[in-house]
C-alpha cells in the first residue's frame, strides 16, 4: 500500500526529511527510489530475496494448477529447489522436470546450455491446440537466446 501511495520509506525520502546526506542506496550506491527498493537493487542479497519471493508465488500457483484439470499437462517448472518446494508442501509429479529445460524444446543447445539459459517458470501443454503454453513470467538468465513462445513443435 505504501508503494501505491508513494510513501515507501526509501533513501530518497530519508534525504528529503533531512535524515541522510545522499540519495543513494546503502547497498549498491545507485539512486534509491521505490522501484529500486522493490526490484531494482542489484545487490546479491536483495536479488536473492526478490527471486525467492517470485518463486514462492510461482510455487503457490503450480500447487493450485496441479490440483486442477490440467495438472497432468505441466511438463516443466523452474520454481526453486526440492527443499524449497517441500517447505511449501509441493511435490511435483514424476513426469515434471524441474530447473532443466527439456532437450526437445531447443535441440540445438547442449545440456549445460539448457541449464544456464533463460527459462520460464512453468510449461504446460494444453490438449487440442498443439502449442506450448508458458505460464507466469520468467526469470532471466544470461548465456542463451530466449526461445519462441507459443510455437508449434515439429
Amino acid at each position: 500500500m505504501k508503494f501505491r501511495m508513494g510513501t515507501l520509506y526509501t533513501q530518497k525520502m530519508t534525504h528529503l526529511y533531512g535524515r541522510a546526506t545522499n540519495l543513494s542506496c546503502l547497498l549498491c550506491h545507485q539512486p534509491d527510489r521505490q522501484i529500486h527498493m522493490l526490484s531494482g537493487c542489484q545487490n546479491a542479497s536483495i536479488q536473492n530475496m526478490v527471486t525467492e519471493r517470485h518463486n514462492i508465488a510461482s510455487r503457490l500457483i503450480i500447487k493450485t494448477l496441479i490440483k486442477g484439470d490440467f495438472g497432468g499437462n505441466i511438463i516443466f517448472t523452474d520454481i526453486g529447489s526440492k527443499t524449497r518446494m517441500a517447505q511449501q508442501s509441493l511435490v511435483l509429479p514424476a513426469h515434471v522436470a524441474n530447473r532443466t529445460l527439456p532437450q526437445w524444446l531447443q535441440p540445438n543447445l547442449s545440456a549445460d546450455e539448457l541449464r544456464s539459459c533463460s527459462r520460464p517458470d512453468a510449461i504446460c501443454i494444453l490438449p487440442g491446440n498443439k502449442k506450448w503454453t508458458l505460464l507466469m513470467s520468467s526469470k532471466r538468465h544470461t548465456g542463451c537466446t530466449p526461445f519462441a513462445l507459443g510455437c508449434t513443435p515439429n
